[in-house]
């Protein structure tokens, strides 16, 4: 497993030994501080070749599951250079060393529901849709699926999971439900002004819980023997809300009374009115449904920024 001391493969990691308890799991961190229980941690550069094939060779897994990448959207259109080198170099490296040395494994790849990009609409997205990025987070991601899809061996089973918003206890504050929930409670402590900085409240996005996501991942895992040489699913709740109604579910549970302050510094340019994806075939692959209500989701990442506060 490559991404795993990030925010979902910290969750998936401790989901993964639960679900697998006799396998042997491996690792793979750029600098050895993304250890988890139940794993060994092998240090190396998911872009460095040589190093990935090795560590593949001597391993010869029966699943590779790939989440390793530059995450951010924000982060990749300022650092595009950067965002291409891991999101596409470094999933070559993963797919070539795969199909040299576990030609017949498993590869769960996480893309994102981003993908789509310019052909989101109101409708929830379904995996027929020719997806058509718009920005170099999406680009890079949709790239990388053709990597594996050509460089993996006709054995090897490929398994693209396209994930849409999804949030929860630890993640970073970069990203906006967090953001809302920090910048919440600071006001309630008095750590800042009564004002929050926010960027465009009128999109629709579709959020998870990030939870309800690692359990897909875990489901698709299982089903896969009976999966199709290569599977594209959407990984997402069915259902958008403009991000304003996500602020003011957040701002009901808390006793601070704020002023909302548009920062255009928080605009995205390739912003889409509406993110939504449909589920069903993820639901009709391994019977799942989410868990964890919005609301939930909301009370949890307010009580983690208080909790992080004392």
């Amino acid at each position: 497993m490559t991404g795993g001391a990030g925010f979902v493969g910290r969750v998936l990691c401790g989901k993964l030994t639960e679900a697998f308890p006799l396998s042997h799991r491996v690792l793979l961190c750029r600098n050895g501080l993304g250890m988890s229980n139940g794993w060994e941690t092998a240090v190396a550069d998911v872009t460095d070749f040589d190093a990935v094939g090795m560590l593949v060779a001597s391993i010869k897994p029966d699943i590779v599951l790939h989440l390793a990448a530059q995450a951010s959207v924000a982060n990749a259109q300022n650092y595009a250079e950067q965002t291409w080198r891991t999101n596409v170099i470094g999933t070559m490296s993963i797919g070539s060393a795969v199909a040299r040395f576990a030609p017949s494994a498993t590869v769960l790849f996480v893309s994102s529901g981003e993908v789509y990009g310019a052909n989101l609409t109101e409708a929830p997205t379904t995996e027929a849709i020719q997806p058509l990025p718009q920005n170099p987070y999406s680009w890079s991601k949709f790239a990388a699926e053709r990597v594996l899809y050509d460089v993996l061996t006709t054995d090897n089973k490929l398994i693209v999971a396209r994930p849409f918003n999804h949030s929860g206890a630890g993640q970073d504050r970069r990203f906006v439900l967090p953001s809302f929930a920090a910048q919440i409670v600071e006001a309630e402590l008095g750590l800042r002004e009564p004002q929050l900085q926010v960027g465009n409240l009128e999109a629709k996005r579709d959020f998870l819980h990030v939870d309800d996501v690692v359990s897909a991942y875990v489901g698709l895992l299982r089903a896969s023997p009976r999966l199709s040489r290569s599977t594209v699913v959407n990984i997402s709740s069915g259902e958008a809300h403009p991000v304003r109604y996500y602020l003011a579910e957040m701002t009901k549970l808390s006793s601070a009374r704020v002023e909302i302050i548009v920062d255009k510094e928080k605009m995205r340019p390739s912003d889409v009115s509406c993110s939504c994806g449909d589920n069903s075939l993820l639901r009709s692959l391994i019977g799942w449904s989410p868990k964890i209500s919005k609301a939930a989701l909301l009370q949890e990442l307010l009580t983690s920024w208080r909790n992080r506060y004392g």
